[in-house]
């Protein structure tokens, strides 16, 4: 089997011996659209390789060389702080947790800024397989890197390149293989939560694919962008830069790969590309020759093929006290999860970014608290924009109340729409995961209408409720329905939005 080692090769590959000149002030230096990132991340004796930069723009982790103490040469994890002046930080090697002898980068860094994908060695007994890792912000810092297994990953050759998605689910593979074209072609991979492995490597197809080596992939803020390296023809440089489209929700439809010409390639080799989620600066390493010192460098970015939207806030509970959460995201119209993010332990923060077009669902979970979510609407954004949302969790106890916020009726009536049903099968899995639990659920609309046609409208909508949560195979005798009309209003009902506010149906626990 292939050893995912091969990738810290490629790296110290690019560690070359040439030195390029460069000032030690802190201010940028242009080459056109090319600016070389300042000696407070750039070297003028060491080669900088593998530069990832966070969704938000705020860190760029890369990775350095050194001769290690057994005299071979490893690489470390660097970090520089990017800030609203537009300045970098010193950049300082990364220790604690994620300090290795044997060497270590980061291959991918997740939107929610909580979770780092890694390539590397930790310790001398290390299988090969285990060699592809992630780690999650603790409130002491990064947590132990545990590996990641790949089902049947069956590479050719000595080299594989890794990139995560910003879903957290999906990854991206460079490698030979039987399947392969010609050199090193581009293969995806889905997390099962389950069993906590990857899948068997899929080809993403000869449309994307060529005769030539297809390398460093990044799959970009929207999850639909893919860019990677190619040596193949139609470019202006030994490697250059390239990108494309998904096309549908399967990975094996693209666009035909676009040349980035002169916005990012130039003659030399180009790669390593990565971008923030604003879609601002593009992120690369760039050399002359093979021989030469590889050094990081941005530019603007390309335009937008699709809008990204950058959604973050805390998680915390009733008191406002910070919690740590997984946070789910899907897409209302369908119910489909789309990926997950990891809060703060510290801060409750989170982020994640989703392509523009959609209505999404955003959810938090935790151990012995509600599954509580809130919904945005995507489908007016027409560039890139940010979303600010904290998501409360409430504590599993007697009275507690949780408003379900994604349950959606027909106007005026008790028929559940179908972008009710994800909402109401957590709320199920809630119910069977403790069977304890006794619950009543209540309606209530705003004050349009009669007082008497409200109360029955009300109850109507929280006995279709308790009918859906009864087919998902909740006991009957555990549920009660109420509906309340017009009654305990939570706004005023002189605005649409206050309406909107007190149309609602709650989950009440009534029993523990």
């Amino acid at each position: 089997m292939h050893t995912v080692n091969s990738i810290v090769n490629r790296l110290l590959a690019l560690a070359a011996a040439g030195i390029v000149a460069f000032s030690s002030s802190a201010t940028f230096a242009q080459g056109g659209n090319f600016t070389k990132l300042p000696a407070s991340v750039n070297s003028p004796t060491e080669s900088e390789v593998l530069p990832v930069i966070s969704a938000d723009g705020k860190w760029l982790y890369f990775a350095r060389p050194r001769v290690g103490i057994d005299g071979n040469t490893v690489i470390d994890i660097w970090c520089s702080r990017h800030d609203s002046t537009d300045r970098f930080a010193t950049a300082t090697i990364q220790g604690g947790k994620l300090a290795s002898r044997y060497g270590i980068a980061v291959t991918s860094v997740a939107p929610d800024d909580n979770t780092l994908f890694l390539i590397g060695k930790l310790r001398e007994a290390q299988r090969a397989e285990d060699r592809v890792m992630v780690t999650h912000r603790t409130k002491d810092g990064w947590a132990v890197p545990q590996p990641i297994h790949i089902n049947d990953l069956n590479a050719r050759g000595n080299v594989i390149d890794f990139a995560f998605g910003p879903d957290q689910q999906t990854l991206i593979l460079s490698m030979q293989h039987d399947s392969s074209m010609g050199g090193q072609d581009l293969f995806v991979c889905f997390l099962d939560e389950k069993s906590n492995t990857w899948s068997t490597p899929l080809w993403l197809g000869a449309e994307i694919n060529s005769r030539s080596n297809e390398i460093t992939p990044y799959l970009a803020a929207d999850g639909k962008t893919l860019y990677f390296s190619s040596d193949r023809s139609g470019g202006i440089g030994e490697l250059d830069v390239w990108r494309a489209e998904r096309l549908d929700d399967g990975w094996r439809h693209w666009s035909a790969p676009e040349h980035l010409d002169n916005t990012i390639n130039r003659p030399g080799r180009t790669s390593y590309y990565s971008e923030d989620a604003a879609g601002k600066y593009a992120y690369y390493v760039w050399r002359r020759s093979q021989d030469d010192q590889t050094d990081i460098f941005r530019s603007p970015a390309p335009a937008r093929i699709v809008p990204v939207v950058l959604i973050s806030g805390r998680v915390h509970d009733e008191t406002g006290a910070t919690l740590e959460a997984t946070i789910r995201y899907e897409r209302l119209s369908d119910g489909k999860t789309l990926g997950l993010a990891h809060s703060d332990p510290a801060t409750g923060a989170f982020q994640i970014t989703v392509p523009a077009g959609e209505v999404y669902s955003l959810y938090a979970e935790q151990h012995g608290y509600i599954p509580t979510s809130e919904s945005f609407d995507t489908k007016a954004v027409k560039a890139y924009s940010t979303i600010t949302k904290d998501l409360t969790l409430v504590k599993i106890k007697e009275n507690a109340v949780v408003r379900l916020n994604n349950i959606f009726f027909e106007t005026d009536k008790a028929t559940l729409l179908p972008e009710s049903f994800a909402e109401l099968h957590r709320l199920a899995d809630v119910m069977k995961g403790d069977q304890s639990i006794r619950v009543a659920i209540e309606g209530y609309t705003d004050s349009t209408g009669s007082a008497e046609h409200n109360k029955k409208l009300s109850e109507a909508r929280a006995e279709a409720v308790v009918d859906y949560l009864i087919s998902q195979t909740v006991a009957s005798n555990r549920l009660e329905a109420h509906g309340y009309g017009s009654e305990r209003p939570l706004e005023s009902n002189a605005t649409e939005e206050g309406r909107a506010t007190n149309r609602r149906v709650e989950f009440r626990i009534v029993g523990n």
